[in-house]
């Protein structure tokens, strides 16, 4: 017997309570060498060994107060031995007791996931996605009883989805997306009732949906699109009650939509599209009063359109098109699309014709105001640009005409300004008659009182009109309006904005084009400029993080639309915090489009740089060719300048980012993010934007990819508390999002030349 244990067996004897704790202690000591050599014999770490022998200390470890290791999160992986990036080089077997996060997320590993994962009893998240991992996933995941997260997303995982994952009852995520998972989804899928996001979008998955889905009380996201899914939508979807959002599009699923489908009172998305849908529309999505985006394209869908749809006052997009739906359609979607700005798509069905526009006598029917005037004209995705841009000038001309019979109304004085030969007057999109007149009684005759800013092209005027609507007026001076510089870019900015319509884009309501004054129409946003709410400290607080990241989207599908719904698409050049408006309601409009050009595809889209110092994408430092990705770039930076209160391209030009933590950065003036979704929302926005300032403009997404992305909600990406992430970290992440799309961003390109 050796000494140490006869002296083991002494203290045991004297004192037994010294004994237990020095047993532990030893047992506490072989753990943590076992920990440190498992860690080490992987081969990832083995460039930090010269630098400390405690292994709690080294790149993506955490251990506990007893040095037990608690935490594995690698963002990266460098091996630098001959063992290779393979998970089964982890021995699991010396974490059982005490590992509770497993995050090899975008190592890039290789190889399949052990069965002796599931020995790992005390885990809580598991982050295995962009790994390059093999083979099935095994049943003993299901052991992981205390399991909250699991991720295995964009791998190259095959076989079933295992019924053993039933068991995990405490799971709040569950991410399968981008696999090769074939057969049927399990019916014990209905277990999991903490489940808040599912997504098994991007495999093979056959069979029907189980009915057992609608357990999932506690689910806000679900996502099963790009499969094979065959049959009906089971009526227990309408159980979801917290869903938000749903897409089940591009699979093979047939049958009715279910009227169920009303009762998801939280819904914000729908995808449909792509499916074999059958039966007309269910009047009971009207019930769906937060929805923002309808899919329900590319189907087979009959019946008409129900007038109600007009209920749907957040819609951004809707989208029937390639259906078989037929009869009239409602006047009720011209509200829709006029003064919600929806952007609506009917095309390729059996509509027998597009509806008149109301007279301005008739009965309301959207908010008791008229959904159109005389004057207006309908804009949803039927109309021809072209015949939309004609018909603006032929009610211009008519009511040039009628203005000079009408002597007795004629205005004597240069202060009314009667109209000359050579000036233009005209106002449209607007709730009755304004005279010019009503303009310079409002402002009396442009007085400063009533200025409420001042730049280099002129001043800005608040005027309220005798309908009590107030607006803003942009006054060009008299000195600037005889340069040729300044005149351009006014007539200019009429040229685009007569030629766009869309919710997050400020409104034109007319403009006079007069020898001595020359001025255009606005709708009124009472906040003013973003820069300028950004720059006060009482109004920056304000803007709660929720907010700015709706700001963020608004932009996002202003510049979408520009890019590729306009024909030819409309690239902005000068995007910047000045000049995004905010409303009363802290929404975010797109405005000042003075120096905006339209993108022809005949042409070399060459020309004098244009835009604010610090927006500006740094190509156009050595080439005047302007594309749609000069907007990408400067809506890279404003959607950071956003989130950090102040301009950040000093920072993320820098090449030292490291050691900055993303807390770091925000906006201190408001509290630290806390909520989950606050915290997701936050990355994403910031993965986008530094995606967005991406030195190449082809290695920048496509506003189109971006709007998409914010519209569907998905959010396959690291979610850290703030102080836990890098921007280096977010940085190399964010050029995963731009491979993730490549493809895709070939496609939108072609789109995008042709249009």
């Amino acid at each position: 017997m050796s000494l140490v244990l006869l002296l083991f067996l002494f203290i045991v004897i004297i004192n037994p309570t010294t004994a237990l704790a020095l047993a532990l202690a030893l047992a506490s000591k072989t753990l943590h060498d076992l920990q440190r050599q498992a860690l080490f014999q992987t081969g990832w770490w083995c460039s930090y060994i010269n630098s400390t022998s405690d292994h709690c200390q080294w790149y993506g470890i955490t251990c506990d107060a007893d040095g037990s290791v608690t935490h594995i999160h690698l963002f990266r992986l460098y091996n630098c031995d001959s063992l290779g990036l393979n998970i089964a080089n982890l021995n699991l077997s010396s974490l059982i007791p005490s590992l509770i996060l497993l995050d090899l997320g975008d190592s890039s590993l290789g190889g399949s996931i052990p069965s002796e994962i599931g020995m790992l009893s005390n885990l809580k998240y598991l982050r295995l996605n962009h790994s390059r991992l093999t083979g099935e996933l095994p049943f003993e995941i299901g052991k992981l009883t205390q399991l909250l997260e699991l991720d295995v997303s964009y791998n190259q995982l095959t076989g079933s989805i295992p019924p053993a994952l039933g068991n995990l009852t405490h799971l709040q995520s569950l991410v399968l997306t981008s696999n090769y998972f074939t057969h049927q989804l399990p019916s014990s899928i209905g277990n999991l009732i903490n489940l808040e996001i599912l997504y098994l979008n991007d495999n093979q998955i056959n069979g029907f949906i189980p009915s057992q889905i609608g357990n999932l009380n506690s689910l806000r996201d679900l996502d099963i699109s790009f499969n094979n899914l065959t049959d009906p939508i089971p009526f227990s979807i309408g159980n979801l009650t917290n869903l938000e959002s749903l897409y089940l599009e591009y699979n093979h699923i047939t049958g009715f939509i279910p009227s169920q489908i009303g009762k998801l009172n939280c819904l914000r998305y729908l995808f449909m599209s792509h499916n074999n849908l059958t039966g007309s529309i269910p009047s009971a999505i009207s019930n769906l009063t937060s929805l923002e985006g309808l899919y329900l394209d590319n189907n087979h869908i009959t019946g008409s359109i129900p007038s109600s749809i007009a209920n749907l006052r957040q819609l951004y997009y809707l989208d029937i098109s390639n259906n078989n739906v037929s009869g009239q359609i409602p006047s009720s979607l011209s509200c829709l699309a006029d003064q919600y700005g929806t952007y609506v798509n009917l095309l390729d069905n059996h509509l027998e014709h597009f509806p008149k526009c109301l007279s301005s006598n008739q009965p309301s029917k959207c908010h008791q105001h008229n959904c159109f005037s005389s004057n207006k004209i309908l804009y949803i995705k039927l109309c021809i640009p072209i015949a939309m841009f004609i018909a603006l000038f032929i009610l211009g001309f008519i009511f040039l005409y009628l203005r000079n019979h009408k002597a007795n109304n004629s205005i004597q004085d240069e202060a009314t300004m009667s109209r000359k030969e050579g000036d233009l007057f005209s106002i449209w999109n607007f709730d009755g008659n304004i005279a010019f007149k009503d303009i310079i009684e409002a402002t009396q005759d442009f007085d400063i009182k009533y200025c409420i800013g001042t730049g280099g092209y002129g001043s800005v005027y608040r005027a309220q009109l005798p309908t009590s609507k107030v607006v803003a007026l942009k006054k060009l001076h008299r000195l600037e309006a005889e340069d040729p510089i300044f005149d351009r870019s006014f007539n200019n900015e009429i040229k685009m904005l007569t030629q766009t319509r869309h919710r997050n884009i400020v409104k034109l309501y007319g403009f006079c084009l007069h020898k001595r004054c020359m001025f255009l129409i606005y709708e009124y946003m009472e906040r003013g400029s973003l820069f300028y709410v950004l720059r006060k400290d009482d109004e920056a607080a304000e803007l709660e993080w929720n907010t700015r990241v709706e700001i963020v989207k608004a932009i996002a599908h202003a510049l979408a639309y520009m890019h590729h719904d306009c024909n030819p698409p409309i690239v902005h050049r000068d995007l910047s915090t000045n000049n995004i408006l905010l409303n009363s309601e802290m929404k975010g409009f797109v405005s000042d489009f003075g120096t905006a050009r339209l993108l022809h595809p005949d042409s070399s889209n060459q020309t004098l740089i244009a835009g604010t110092y610090g927006y500006i994408a740094p190509e156009l430092a050595y080439t005047m060719a302007v594309t749609e990705k000069c907007d990408v770039y400067s809506f890279g930076v404003v959607a950071l300048e956003i989130l950090m209160g102040k301009h950040p391209l000093d920072l993320v030009s820098s090449s030292s980012m490291t050691n900055v933590m993303l807390s770091e950065v925000l906006d201190e003036r408001l509290p630290p993010p806390r909520s989950k979704s606050d915290i997701q929302d936050i990355t994403f926005v910031v993965l986008i934007g530094l995606a967005c300032l991406n030195d190449k403009p082809k290695s920048r997404p496509t506003m189109k990819w971006v709007s998409q992305q914010f519209l569907s909600g998905r959010r396959s990406i690291p979610c850290k508390p703030p102080h836990e992430i890098s921007l280096m970290e977010m940085k190399n992440y964010s050029k995963h999002l731009i491979v993730e799309v490549s493809s895709q961003q070939d496609i939108e390109m072609s789109t995008f030349s042709s249009n």
